[in-house]
C-alpha cells in the first residue's frame, strides 16, 4: 500500500512536482520521511518549500539533511539562501562558505554569498565578489542593478562618514552644501559652495553648483493663483 512505502511516497511526490502541486509533493515527502529518514528526501522536501516560498519551514528540512549527510553543496547553498531571506545573516555566511569550499567557484554561491556581505554591511567584500562575478556574466542586468545600488549606498555612507569626522574639510563642506540644496536650503547651500571654492577653486562641480544655486535664487518668485486672478480694487 502506499503509506506502508517510502520509495512509493517518493515516486507519489516526485509526479506531484512534476504536474506543479509542490503542496501535495510537499505531503508526499513529509510522510516518506515519517517511514525513513534520508538526506535526500529531507533536502527535496526542502526544496519544495523554498519553491512555495516557505523559507522558515525550509530551514529545518535542510538542517536535518545536512545533519545526515554534512557533504551535500545543494543542502547547504540553499540552507544559506533561507536563512538570508529570513534575514539571518550570519548564519547564512557560515553556510555559504561551506558551500563554497564544497563546490569551489559555482557561481550561484558566490552571488549568494555577496549578497549576504552587502547585507551584513560589508560592502567592500560583498562588492568584489559580485564584480567578478559580474565580469564573467555581463548580461547579468539583475547583478548590474544590484551593484549600482549598492556603489550608491557606500557612496552616501562614505560621505556622511566625512561630513561628521571632516567637517571643515573640502569634501566636508561640499557634502554639507549638497545636503543643504537637497532640503531645499539654496541660500544656504550656496554660501557653503562660496566658502568652498575660496577654499578650492578649482573642485569638481563646485562652480556650477554656484551658477545653478545663483540663477534659482534670481529667479522671481511665482505669485499665487489667487493674487493673479484677482481684480484690482475698485476706486472709491
Amino acid at each position: 500500500m502506499l503509506g506502508q512505502s517510502p520509495e512509493a511516497h517518493v515516486t507519489a511526490a516526485r509526479k506531484a512536482e512534476l504536474s506543479g502541486d509542490l503542496q501535495g509533493a510537499e505531503q508526499q515527502y513529509e510522510q516518506a520521511l515519517t517511514l525513513r529518514p534520508d538526506p535526500a528526501i529531507y533536502q527535496r522536501l526542502g526544496l519544495v518549500r523554498h519553491l512555495q516560498n516557505k523559507f522558515q519551514d525550509a530551514i529545518p528540512a535542510f538542517e536535518q539533511s545536512l545533519k545526515l549527510d554534512p557533504n551535500q553543496w545543494p543542502a547547504r547553498l540553499f540552507l544559506g539562501i533561507d536563512l538570508y531571506k529570513t534575514n539571518h545573516f550570519d548564519r547564512a555566511l557560515v553556510q555559504l562558505k561551506v558551500a563554497d569550499k564544497l563546490r569551489p567557484g559555482d557561481a550561484e554561491i558566490r552571488r549568494w554569498l555577496g549578497l549576504t556581505y552587502l547585507a551584513r554591511k560589508e560592502y567592500l567584500t560583498g562588492l568584489a565578489m559580485l564584480e567578478a562575478l559580474s565580469s564573467e556574466q555581463p548580461k547579468d542586468l539583475e547583478l548590474l542593478r544590484i551593484l549600482a545600488e549598492n556603489y550608491g549606498v557606500l557612496g552616501t555612507i562614505l560621505q556622511n562618514k566625512v561630513a561628521e569626522n571632516y567637517p571643515d574639510s573640502p569634501a566636508g563642506l561640499q557634502v554639507h552644501a549638497q545636503a543643504l540644496e537637497v532640503e531645499g536650503s539654496g541660500a544656504a547651500a550656496l554660501d557653503v559652495y562660496l566658502k568652498l571654492q575660496n577654499m578650492q577653486p578649482n573642485r569638481t562641480g563646485v562652480r556650477e553648483a554656484i551658477e545653478r544655486l545663483k540663477a534659482n535664487l534670481s529667479e522671481p518668485r511665482p505669485t499665487s493663483p489667487e493674487a493673479t486672478s484677482a481684480e484690482p480694487p475698485t476706486p472709491p
